[in-house]
């Protein structure tokens, strides 16, 4: 299961609802690189495959391939303040060999 905290489901939804996002599903993808460092992403597509999975969360539809769905399974996406007025996503993978796990 993948799961998203409020806030980041708060920012999904709104960018959902715009209009140049209509028709489109958010994407997820983890790749793993060379020297076993995760890589993700996030994204809108509506290139759906047999390949995919479509998980249902917070009543946002998520778009995951069944080789990233593997490296997250258990996966959190949280939508942070990184440094002063600078938000953006961060992936909390406990699969991802360079994970820490929050202080708070």
């Amino acid at each position: 299961m993948i799961n998203l905290t409020k806030e980041a489901s708060a920012i999904i939804k709104d960018e959902i609802n715009k209009e140049i996002n209509k028709g489109y599903k958010l994407r997820i993808a983890v790749m793993k690189k060379d020297n076993f460092n995760f890589h993700y992403a996030i994204g809108f597509d509506n290139n759906i495959t047999g390949n995919d999975q479509i998980l249902k969360i917070d009543d946002i539809e998520l778009v995951i391939s069944n080789i990233s769905y593997e490296l997250c399974s258990d996966m959190t996406i949280d939508y942070v303040e990184l440094e002063k007025n600078n938000f953006n996503f961060i992936f909390l993978n406990p699969k991802d060999p360079n994970y820490v796990e929050p202080n708070e």
